[in-house]
């Protein structure tokens, strides 16, 4: 990319999130003047980024409405309070910072969250950007939700998701196809490296236990990890030696784990927290089986990666899900909240070796194919110069 090519963006995000991260990560690394904007500044450093922060006084361990947090004194649902949010940005100066950075673009993730605060900035060219529970969980919440997920699509001039189902569920909100355009944010080539790490392809142990991982979020009920904590109880009657790593972090653990003493499951569960990379497919290649059984998800980084890595994976019966796992060929799909189907598939996944090795083989030449964002980063990055350099037409109030 030559210097004439090279562009200044603005995100607009939560910049504690390690998703938002990595999105700008590619984009600094190919030489764009990278600019962020946050109500607080980050605990967290963006390499390469210059961060502008509405408010120089940090708050600590805030909930975020995206996250289905309610105001400090909980007395706000979660839809008033993003009303109430897009006033305090406003209020800080949102659209003087975002004018004084004057980036070509503008790109915000999360609908009803940046992506409305963005739009009340009134600044163009913008990008929205839908991650899955805003588009599918949160716009659906109210006809306010709904409200604010309209007022923000139709004020964007291009919006981007991460799967076709999502797309076509941004089209349903009034969105022109024309201005909608899947981009997939996947995982990184690393979780591609070293094949023959993984337990489903190379010869088994002797007295190698058969294990099941997790590495969703415990902040959120919405991964429904009680869920497989239940399914490992039945799981265990039938595979007594059968283990489960639960790589994740949240407020509901503690919760979790009294869960987990309560079915008895002792030793056979292992809360093993956030993973670095290299710890975390360390992980996924020691297990034969993922599972993540979200009652929502969108195309999920976490599936990616454990699908890169080898592991087999068993995931919920969502149309977001068909454009990845075809049931019984390269993954297990169940439905919503049937713990003795997700028990079964489980076990199913466990004993079969020879359906795990092919899976392996077929999923890593998925991801390769589709699901790599070093790769999927480049055409976000054809999207942002097109935008650029395309003429706004003039827009009323």
């Amino acid at each position: 990319m030559t210097a004439g090519d090279s562009l200044r963006l603005c995100v607009l995000g939560d910049l504690e999130s390690i998703h938002t991260r990595r999105w700008l990560e590619p984009f600094v690394e190919r030489g764009h003047e990278v600019h962020a904007v946050s109500y607080y500044p980050p605990a967290a450093t963006l390499d390469g980024v210059s961060v502008h922060a509405l408010s120089g006084r940090r708050q600590e361990a805030r909930k975020t409405a995206q996250e289905g947090g309610t105001s400090p004194t909980g007395l706000l649902p979660p839809t008033l309070l993003r009303l109430v949010n897009a006033l305090r940005y406003r209020r800080r100066g949102l659209a003087r910072a975002v004018r004084e950075i004057r980036p070509q673009v503008l790109h915000a993730h999360y609908v009803v969250e940046y992506g409305f605060f963005a739009a009340v900035s009134g600044f163009h060219p913008l990008i929205v950007t839908a991650w899955g529970s805003d588009i599918l969980v949160a716009a659906q919440a109210s006809p306010l939700a709904r409200a604010i997920a309209r007022y923000t699509l139709r004020r964007a001039d291009l919006v981007t998701s991460n799967n076709d189902y999502m797309t076509r569920k941004i089209c349903e909100l009034g969105v022109p196809p024309e201005k909608v355009a899947t981009v997939v944010f996947g995982t990184d080539r690393y979780f591609l490296e070293q094949p023959e790490a993984s337990v489903n392809l190379r010869a088994p142990e002797p007295e190698q236990p058969p294990v099941v991982i997790s590495t969703r979020s415990l902040d959120s009920p919405l991964y429904n990890v009680d869920s497989v904590l239940r399914a490992m109880a039945l799981l265990r009657r039938r595979l007594p030696q059968a283990q489960l790593l639960i790589a994740g972090v949240g407020r509901r653990q503690p919760a979790l784990e009294r869960l987990a003493a309560e079915l008895g499951l002792g030793d056979s569960v292992r809360f093993i927290g956030f993973l670095e990379r290299p710890a975390l497919r360390d992980a996924l290649a020691s297990a034969q089986v993922y599972v993540s059984v979200p009652n929502s998800d969108a195309t999920s980084v976490s599936n990616l990666s454990a699908m890169a890595a080898g592991c087999f994976p068993v995931v919920s019966d969502l149309p977001s899900q068909e454009e990845w796992i075809q049931d019984g060929v390269n993954g297990y799909r169940v439905p919503l909240g049937d713990v003795t189907a997700l028990a079964q598939r489980l076990g199913d996944a466990l004993e079969d070796s020879d359906r795990r090795r092919e899976a392996a083989s077929l999923n890593r030449k998925l991801v390769e194919e589709r699901g790599l964002w070093e790769e999927n980063a480049l055409e976000m990055e054809r999207l942002y110069q097109r935008l650029a350099r395309t003429p706004l037409a003039p827009r009323g109030r």
